[in-house]
Parts: structure tokens; C-alpha cells; sequence
């Protein structure tokens, strides 16, 4: 019988879906707005805001795609989130040496509070239950 799915997967999952939505209506936004943040005449400067925006609305659908893949036990999914956790992880500790404290605690601090949260040992039974 599989494991039912524990909450610290769903919660992991919904805070993948909010960034998702997020960075979608981010990338939206700037993508409508474009032409207000530089002027006209800067079509360089135009080209690489629309290329951003596109960009991170890209990565909205992407991160949609890997939090429903959590929500299924997808063990391709975790792989991803923790990958990106771990780059987070490095980014902060980068952090720190560049005089930004409390930016590098935070992003450590959620890096170790994700990662935790996606390998408990219930989690690791949902994941390995759905393989």
C-alpha cells in the first residue's frame, strides 16, 4: 500500500505553487509595463527586459510543473527542489562574505528548513512508495 502523502510534502508543494504563481505574474507585469521602466528610444534595454520577463515566466510554469510533480511523490521533482535548495544554500553562504548577513541567514536558514521538510522520514516513504 502507498504512503500517504505527509504534510510537510503539501506544504513544500504549496509554497512551490505561490512562488510559481508569483513569479507569473512578475513576469506579466514587467512584460506590460516594459516600456514605462526605460525609454522608448533604449530598444537594447527594451529587447533585454521583454527577454527577462519571458524568461521568468518560463520558470514560473517550470516550477508549477515541479510542484504538482511533489504532489504526485515524484522523486525527479524532490531531485530538482533539492538541487535548487543546495544552490540556494551556496548562494548564501556566498552571502556572507559579501557583507549581506541577514540576507545569507535567510537564504540558508530556507534552504535547511526546505530540505528538512522534504526529507523526513514520512517523506522519504511517500517518495519511495511512488517509485
Amino acid at each position: 500500500m502507498p504512503a500517504t502523502r505527509p504534510g510537510t510534502v503539501t506544504f513544500v508543494a504549496v509554497l512551490a505553487y505561490i512562488n510559481g504563481v508569483l513569479n507569473i505574474v512578475g513576469g506579466v507585469v514587467i512584460l506590460f509595463t516594459r516600456d514605462q521602466m526605460v525609454r522608448a528610444s533604449n530598444a537594447g534595454a527594451i529587447a533585454g527586459i521583454t527577454t527577462s520577463a519571458i524568461l521568468v515566466i518560463i520558470l514560473g510554469i517550470v516550477i508549477l510543473v515541479v510542484a504538482r510533480g511533489l504532489l504526485n511523490g515524484s522523486r525527479f521533482a524532490r531531485g530538482i527542489v533539492t538541487v535548487v535548495m543546495i544552490l540556494n544554500a551556496v548562494g548564501g553562504f556566498l552571502l556572507l562574505f559579501s557583507g549581506q548577513f541577514f540576507s545569507a541567514i535567510l537564504e540558508l536558514l530556507w534552504a535547511v528548513v526546505m530540505l528538512s521538510l522534504l526529507y523526513t522520514q514520512r517523506a522519504n516513504a511517500f517518495f519511495a512508495s511512488r517509485g
